[in-house]
């Protein structure tokens, strides 16, 4: 009877020690998350001279404090509307995903990337690069630009960021069509 104890006590501290591990582990997955805060329904407003600028909507954003390169994430997207002085809208832009660096004063938007202008054209591209200190977007990757009677793609874009001054140096081909585009705003 005193070995079936034994036994019975051994078993139990098997288990105990198990579920220790497992929590120590959970532990430790925590442990590498430490400094990155979430927060949901989120709205940013930029502006100079208390006249907004920007505004960027995004359902999450993670902010990532790493003293040496901090960020913001936005996993599930972002969406942005640019405003001029007069806070009439130039331009809309929509990204699934989104890294912004502070101290660069960049974006980095990939994944599903649509841009409006006031001028009916629409940007799509899977890669771009948003200067907040510039006031540009830019990307290296393919794009097509769809304008009331043209498609036009191509790579080496650059743009203001109300997308109405823009320039391809690829042009890989260009289609004649009319009323191709509904503006979303």
């Amino acid at each position: 009877m005193k070995y079936y104890w034994i036994l019975i006590g051994a078993i139990g501290c098997l288990y105990s020690c198990t579920d220790n591990t497992v929590k120590d582990l959970d532990d430790l997955k925590l442990e590498d998350k430490a400094g990155i805060e979430r927060a949901t329904g989120i709205e940013l407003l930029y502006s100079d001279s208390a006249i907004v600028k920007v505004r960027i909507k995004a359902p999450v954003m993670l902010k990532d404090d790493n003293y040496a390169k901090p960020k913001k994430i936005f996993p599930e997207g972002i969406g942005a509307d640019f405003f001029d002085d007069n806070q009439n809208q130039t331009s809309k832009l929509l990204a699934d995903y989104a890294e912004q660096y502070p101290d660069e004063q960049k974006f980095y938007l990939r994944d599903n990337i649509h841009i409006w202008n006031i001028e009916n054209e629409h940007l799509e591209g899977k890669e771009l690069i948003w200067n907040e200190r510039e006031k540009r977007i830019y990307s290296d990757s393919f794009v097509r630009i769809t304008t009331p009677t043209q498609i036009i793609t191509g790579y080496k874009l650059e743009s203001n960021l109300s997308f109405t001054e823009w320039k391809l140096d690829s042009v890989q081909g260009i289609t004649e069509s009319k009323n191709l585009v509904d503006t979303p705003f």
